[in-house]
């Protein structure tokens, strides 16, 4: 059972001198299982489609929310009948990079699912999220 349908994941990492940034808040709602972007126009803390600068990395979060609807279902989440709205992705032009985008979505709608603690963050030439591996 889902209580609390919006979460947020940031991924704040350093791997060889290189900074990370992805901070992605979604919100689950009643649907057919389709991921949207439904970020308030007006919130310039959030990136926003139209910008050349942003439309990659809000393709990224969208894209992220749904790898997180599979990984939710992957984790033991019953996730039939949910749609996956993406709310904010924080504005950082320092930092900010593509799979941290997409793995910090995935983690929010792992979490959201509330599956959160079966999922886990790695990296492998990007950052990617994924089931955790258990020991028999």
């Amino acid at each position: 059972m889902i209580h609390d349908s919006t979460r947020e994941f940031t991924i704040k990492q350093q791997k060889a001198g290189v900074g990370y940034f992805g901070q992605v808040r979604v919100r689950l709602v009643d649907g057919p299982g389709l991921v949207t972007w439904q970020a308030d126009p007006l919130d310039h803390s959030s990136l926003q489609p139209g910008s050349s600068d942003d439309d990659e990395f809000i393709a990224a979060a969208l894209a992220g929310a749904a790898d997180g609807q599979r990984l939710a279902g992957e984790a033991g989440a019953d996730n039939a009948g949910w749609s996956i709205e993406v709310v904010h992705v924080q504005v950082n032009h320092t930092d900010i990079e593509q799979s941290a985008v997409r793995a910090a979505a995935a983690l929010a709608v792992a979490s959201a699912f509330g599956v959160g603690e079966r999922t886990e963050l790695s990296f492998d030439g990007g950052w990617i999220a994924r089931c955790k591996i258990t020991e028999p």
